[in-house]
């Protein structure tokens, strides 16, 4: 799903979705919508959040404060996948992941 679709169907579903800011940083690594986010934050059921892909955040990071890696995962860490705003909260997965790996 493009972010741009990702915005449209959190639009429809949760207009109160929480997004990342600066959303001309993170905008990029919006991958889908979800009312089942697999995270730490204690969540209200069926409501819908914006899902980012976490290595597309952590190199967006590195790109906008102009940091190595390290230091972008501890940003990411601290003030971006630990940071509860509330109910729309955004949640992070990895998309690099092969979800069937071979045998």
């Amino acid at each position: 799903m493009s972010p741009e679709e990702v915005l449209q169907k959190l639009d429809k579903l949760n207009p109160n979705a929480l997004l990342l800011e600066p959303r001309t940083v993170y905008d990029k690594a919006l991958v889908d919508v979800t009312d089942d986010p697999q995270d730490q934050w204690p969540r209200e059921a069926r409501v819908h959040v914006a899902v980012y892909d976490e290595l597309a955040c952590i190199e967006a990071i590195m790109r906008w404060l102009g940091c190595e890696g390290d230091e972008a995962l501890d940003w990411y860490s601290y003030n971006t996948s630990g940071a509860w705003m509330g109910e729309g909260t955004p949640t992070f997965r990895r998309e690099d992941l092969d979800p069937d790996p071979p045998a």
